[in-house]
């Protein structure tokens, strides 16, 4: 017997309890969609959010390489700039999603 789970979907108010830093511009819709299109649910979208990731696109990279929202909380000095999360850097490009990877898988 198949079993039918619904496919994942964030919906607007995870967004918006994130404000700007989530929809970065282009309103709660338009990131809603985004993290939905990535395959995200409330709860993981909003545990991204968490980790300061703002990009969908980054934390499926992530997500791809085995890190968890948990690890890309991880806080570092690398990539530049101020002490951010390893998940802020990499949806900012300032690591690339593998270089992420790395550095929060090394600090298991």
């Amino acid at each position: 017997m198949e079993v039918y789970e619904p496919a994942a979907r964030t919906g607007l108010e995870t967004i918006k309890r994130y404000g700007r830093f989530a929809d970065r511009g282009a309103g709660p819709a338009a990131a809603a969609q985004a993290w939905t299109e990535a395959g995200f649910s409330d709860e993981l979208t909003a545990r991204w959010l968490e980790s300061r990731c703002f990009d969908p696109g980054a934390a499926r990279a992530l997500a791809e390489l085995g890190v968890t929202s948990e690890q890309a909380a991880v806080r570092t000095r690398d990539g530049g700039g101020d002490i951010d999360t390893i998940a802020y850097k990499v949806a900012n490009g300032d690591l690339t999603a593998r270089q992420g990877a790395a550095r929060s898988l090394s600090s298991r």
